[in-house]
């Protein structure tokens, strides 16, 4: 009969098992800085990326007030 081998894919059942830990661990760092976040309640800064950033989203005051733009701006 066609029967495969048990072992002819155990390397591909650990890495498999790998990269199921990483998502795990991921997922528990994205829950950590979740609950860091609500615990400190800290406010996050108008521009946290420096004066660099100059892009569209970073010109303007957070929260952004209703109907910002009297005409729609220009992007160059």
């Amino acid at each position: 009969s066609n029967r495969i081998p048990d072992g002819t894919f155990a390397a591909w059942n650990e890495v498999s098992s790998i990269g199921a830990y990483v998502s795990v661990l991921g997922l528990a760092l994205f829950f950590i800085g979740v609950i860091e976040a609500f615990w400190r309640g800290r406010k996050a800064e108008p521009n946290p990326w420096g004066a660099g950033a100059t892009t569209l989203e970073w010109t303007l005051p957070s929260p952004v007030p209703f109907h910002t733009f009297d005409t729609l701006p220009r992007i160059t």
